[in-house]
C-alpha cells in the first residue's frame, strides 16, 4: 500500500478527505465507506452537511451510452469532525491505528498553514462586546484557542454577533460571520432586538416594517400581511407578537 504524505485537501478554503483516500489508506473496500456514510447521514450531518462530487458530464454520457442502468458514483468529501466520526466507526487494526495518527496530523497542519494566510485583525476602535470581542484578538495564537473562540461565538448573542460583524465589514472588510460559518439569517427577531441591532427604537422598526408591506395596523395591533409571511412568523400566546428575520432591515 502507498503511504501519502498529504491525505487532506482545501476545499472551499475548508480542510477535507476523499472517503476513496480513507477505504485505500486503511485497506477498506471502496463500496463500503460510502455505504457506512449514507447508513448514517444523519449523524455526519451534525457537523455540516455532507459534500460529494460525481464524474464530469462528458464521463457519465459516455458511460450511459455502454450501459443505460449506469449510476455515477459519488466521492464524498469529509470535514475534520466528520472524517474523526467515520474513522471512530472503523475496527482497529495496526493499519487503521496508523492512518489515524497520520490523519490527525494532517488536519493540524492543514489548520496551522491556514491560520498563517488569516488576515491580521487590528485591535483600535473595538465595539464593546464582551469576552467574543476579546477572543477575536486572539485568533492566531493557536489552534485550541481557535476552536474555544468558535464555541464562544455561537453560543454569544446574536445581537451582539450582529454588532461584531457588522463592525468589522465596515471597518475592516471582514466578515466574522462568513468567516466562522454562523448563520444569522434563518433566525427569527422582536422588533426591539432588531432595533438594537441598527440602533434604532422598535416604533421605528415597526415603521420601516409596514413601509416594505410586511405588515399593517389593525384595531393598535400589527398583524403580519401576506408579503411579511416570507420573512415573518407569528408568536401566539398571552400577547402576540411579530418576529422577523434580519433580512427585513439590512
Amino acid at each position: 500500500m502507498e503511504i501519502i504524505t498529504n491525505l487532506v485537501e482545501l476545499i472551499d478554503n475548508e480542510p477535507q478527505i476523499s472517503h476513496r483516500v480513507i477505504a485505500e489508506q486503511t485497506q477498506n473496500l471502496e463500496r463500503s465507506i460510502p455505504k457506512l456514510i449514507t447508513s448514517n447521514i444523519d449523524k455526519f450531518e451534525l457537523f455540516d452537511r455532507m459534500r460529494f462530487k460525481i464524474e464530469g458530464e462528458f464521463e457519465i454520457k459516455e458511460q450511459q451510452k455502454l450501459n443505460p442502468n449506469y449510476r455515477p458514483a459519488k466521492t464524498f468529501y469529509l470535514n475534520e469532525q466528520q472524517a474523526t466520526l467515520l474513522i471512530s466507526m472503523m475496527r482497529n487494526n495496526d493499519i487503521v491505528l496508523d492512518f489515524k495518527v497520520r490523519l490527525v496530523g494532517e488536519f493540524f497542519r492543514m489548520r496551522e498553514l491556514l491560520q498563517n494566510q488569516k488576515p491580521q485583525i487590528q485591535t483600535s476602535q473595538l465595539p464593546e462586546i464582551g469576552n467574543s470581542t476579546e477572543q477575536i484578538i486572539e485568533l492566531d495564537n493557536n489552534f485550541t484557542a481557535t476552536t474555544n473562540l468558535l464555541a464562544n461565538l455561537r453560543n454569544a448573542n446574536p445581537i451582539d454577533l450582529f454588532r461584531l460583524d457588522k463592525f468589522y465589514r465596515k471597518f475592516h472588510n471582514f466578515s466574522v460571520l462568513e468567516y466562522f460559518e454562523i448563520e444569522l439569517d434563518s433566525q427569527f427577531f422582536l422588533p426591539t432586538e432588531l432595533g438594537k441591532m441598527i440602533n434604532k427604537s422598535p416604533v421605528e422598526i415597526n415603521l420601516m416594517l409596514a413601509h416594505k408591506g410586511f405588515q399593517v395596523k389593525e384595531n393598535g395591533i400589527w398583524k403580519m400581511t401576506s408579503s411579511g409571511e416570507e420573512f415573518g412568523i407569528a408568536i401566539v400566546g398571552k400577547f402576540n407578537q411579530i418576529k422577523w428575520k434580519i433580512k427585513t432591515i439590512v
